[in-house]
């Protein structure tokens, strides 16, 4: 009995638990379009997205809707057995929605718990069946297929559908507006914007309010019956009130569509993804309550009372609202995930999160062969029409602050909207996460946002989310299978232990991303800087990093290299891995600096571009030293030995006092810094040198086979290319700093205007 009250407290935390970790995913929903499109500051969006959150938490039906919905018949289960589906679903699924978090990608919380429920379930079934003997037919009666199959089906038909329309309708407006917005809007914006916000408002009312705790059922039947008369009034007094905004300048009439919609999405997704959270939690507590009542064994106790509606205190949903709303303010992982998808429809380039596969280049490809049979059919006129209204505008320092201008925002709102507000209208049960999603991929692609240059990328980033979501499904059915067959045997205790576990692995997991977001956000340079001083700063930082690394693996390869028994390591593996993902987002970036740069700034641009080009060098210097070596001692080919190899050990010893001096003298720039290590450094020199003679000798005299006379070959010049690369970022950094240029003050901006 005294454990049950534990198991119960457990889920109570694991519904926490999964408010925080759900948010963190599903805030890509209201936010992208938002966050996107710059439409107000970071705090502003905030807090919209805060006040529809709470909102919608008040307006939540508060009902166990998948728990009850026929994915299983609680009829056919006792109390003991409905806590080992509840506790396996929700510890299965704070595990799960934590990783996609991790990872940045969207995932749908729906979708994950129904296959939990569903798995869960299911080998409970089975378990209990085989201890009774019964019939395999007899799974019909515990699982209720049919309604799991129409409720994936339809989440996962909305796919193809929300991509479709939001090609359609932001090829169309695009066409109509252009990317040329000041003037279009004047022309057409208020009546656009008056049509999305009564879309906008129809999907508050159809899918925000349903259910609602705080409207009253009159209420909510004269909202239905009257609903034509009220969105028509809607259009035409909102149409009205931004014309006249317009005309006075006071508002910009897609901005209130953005936020506005920004607003109704949080509102409903608080309204009615909130159940995913706490239904099954609410749904325990219930189901304990009623146990305790009952004064029946827990073996014994049936669970028909589930199948009944099961109501949640307001007090309960709001104090849930308020967990949402520090999570969205505080979670650096919910910003993660939205970061993915915003990369993903960037209308300029950027860095690429992802890397292409023959998928996306097979997709791509085929794209481009159609995209030429379909000009060969459409008139040169049209072609020329289309061409000049989608021609996008010239980049500048203020339009790469924004991934997609408003008119996008606006569309991918009032699409995903329509969409959904549709969808609950018919009693389909769709995704909001698939569907806001795939709807910002469809209008990417009619913006041209996946030009030549990224579309592989960003295709390959498309199929990577989409993959991942059936992924989710199996993966959610599997574990929350295996999580129940351990609780049925082990009862609370394996429950509470596995809950222990559960929330190590948790801790653990926000430590790891934190630590690599500090990374990330300290080794980054950024564009926006407006001094020398400031790009110096952020060059010197992360060539300091890079400089750590390579000598890092530099002096692993080495010890591979000269002792054979001698293991890489996995610290290693992840350094080299981590070095080039870094290389490869450190090069773009530094590409677009030099581009933001005004024509007064060509020192800056220099230093920029021979940085490019001494990180590129060592890049494949230690990228082609340390893979020769795992190569060559996986094949297990023989080691240098004699007098080359003390020298070498020798010269590796060396090597690490040098690059700390590199990355010291890097840090701080003097005279006097310089002078001392360009004495190391000729030191060096003289040693490495004498490494090679040796080299010579044991080429000459034959002591080596052909194949680590190779290797030994490669690894000494492409040192000696380390050692001359370090000193070129050192004296790179001296030029700027010991002798700065007249425009080191100051960044001009090449995109203006003159006076």
């Amino acid at each position: 009995m005294e454990l049950y009250y534990i198991v119960i407290g457990i889920l109570i935390i694991l519904a926490i638990l999964d408010l925080v970790v759900g948010v963190s995913n599903d805030a890509v929903n209201f936010l992208n379009s938002a966050i996107g499109s710059r439409v107000a500051s970071f705090r502003t969006i905030l807090i919209v997205a805060s006040v529809g959150i709470l909102i919608g938490s008040g307006f939540s039906a508060g009902m166990m809707q998948v728990a009850r919905s026929g994915i299983f018949n609680p009829g056919f289960f006792n109390f003991e057995q409905v806590i080992v589906v509840f506790a396996a679903v929700m510890i299965t699924d704070v595990l799960l929605l934590d990783i996609y978090n991790s990872l940045g990608l969207p995932t749908s919380t729906t979708v994950s718990l129904v296959f939990e429920l569903l798995g869960a379930s299911f080998v409970v079934s089975l378990i209990h069946m085989a201890q009774q003997d019964m019939p395999l037919s007899e799974l019909a009666n515990a699982i209720n297929y049919s309604s799991a199959l129409t409720i994936v089906s339809s989440i996962f038909l909305s796919v193809g559908l929300a991509f479709v329309a939001g090609s359609i309708l932001q090829f169309f407006f695009r066409v109509t507006f252009s990317f040329r917005l000041k003037r279009s809007v004047q022309r057409f914006g208020a009546v656009f914007s008056g049509l999305a916000l009564t879309v906008i408002v129809y999907f508050l009312l159809i899918k925000g309010a349903e259910g609602s705790a705080l409207i009253s059922k009159e209420t909510g039947s004269w909202i239905t019956a009257n609903t034509k008369v009220l969105m028509l009034v809607t259009f035409l007094s909102v149409t009205f009130i931004l014309f006249l905004l317009q005309q006075f300048k006071i508002v910009n009439p897609l901005k209130v569509v953005v936020l506005a919609g920004t607003f109704a999405l949080a509102m409903a997704f608080a309204g009615n993804d909130l159940v995913n959270f706490i239904g099954v939690s609410v749904g325990a507590l219930v189901a304990f309550q009623a146990w305790l009542q009952s004064g029946v064994a827990a073996d014994a106790f049936n669970m028909q009372i589930l199948a009944t509606k099961v109501g949640t205190p307001t007090w309960f949903l709001m104090v849930s609202g308020v967990i949402m709303i520090i999570t969205l303010w505080t979670n650096a992982k919910s910003r993660k995930v939205t970061e993915t998808e915003v990369s993903l429809g960037r209308q300029d380039e950027g860095d690429e999160n992802f890397s292409p596969n023959f998928i996306s280049r097979a997709l791509v490809g085929g794209s481009l062969l159609m995209s030429r049979g379909v000009s060969i059919l459409v008139p040169d006129s049209l072609q020329q029409f289309v061409q000049k209204r989608m021609r996008p505008l010239k980049p500048s320092k203020k339009r790469r602050k924004k991934s997609f201008d408003l008119l996008r925002a606006a569309v991918n709102l009032l699409v995903a909207s329509a969409l959904i507000a549709y969808g609950t209208s018919q009693h389909l049960p769709l995704s909001t996460t698939f569907v806001t999603f795939m709807v910002a991929m469809g209008s990417s692609l009619a913006d041209r946002a996946w030009g030549l240059e990224s579309a592989v990328y960003r295709v390959a980033g498309v199929v990577t989310v989409i993959g991942s979501w059936f992924v989710t499904a199996l993966v959610a059915f599997l574990s929350a299978g295996i999580m129940a067959a351990i609780f049925y045997f082990t009862g609370q205790v394996g429950i509470i232990v596995l809950f222990v576990i559960a929330v190590g692995l948790l801790i653990k997991s926000h430590l790891l991303f934190q630590k690599k977001t500090e990374q990330e956000n300290v080794e980054l340079p950024r564009e926006d800087r407006k001094t020398v001083n400031d790009f110096l700063k952020d060059s010197a930082r992360y060539a300091v990093r890079n400089l750590k690394s390579v000598s890092a693996i530099l002096d692993h390869s080495l010890h591979l290299f000269l002792n054979p028994q001698a293991q890489d390591k996995s610290e290693i593996q992840r350094e080299h891995t981590r070095l080039k993902t870094f290389n490869q987002k450190i090069n773009s970036r530094i590409l677009r600096v030099v581009r933001s740069l005004g024509s007064a700034n060509l020192p800056v641009g220099r230093f920029n571009l021979s940085l490019f080009d001494y990180t590129q060098d060592m890049a494949q210097s230690i990228e082609l030293i340390y893979t020769s070596i795992l190569h060559h001692r996986q094949n297990l080919h023989g080691l240098p030995k004699g007098k080359l190899r003390d020298d070498i050990q020798s010269l590796r010893e060396a090597l690490q006092p040098y690059f700390r001096s590199v990355r010291k003298y890097i840090r701080k720039p003097s005279v006097d810094g310089l002078a001392a290590l360009k004495e190391q450094h000729q030191k060096l020199e003289k040693q490495m040198n004498q490494v090679l003679d040796q080299h010579v000798v044991s080429l000459q005299s034959g002591e080596v086979s052909s194949r680590l006379a190779l290797l030994q070959t490669k690894v000494l010049l492409e040192t000696q290319d380390l050692i001359e690369n370090a000193y070129r970022v050192a004296t790179l950094h001296q030029s700027l700093v010991i002798h700065p240029q007249p425009t080191s003050s100051a960044i001009t901006n090449p995109n203006a205007q003159p006076a």
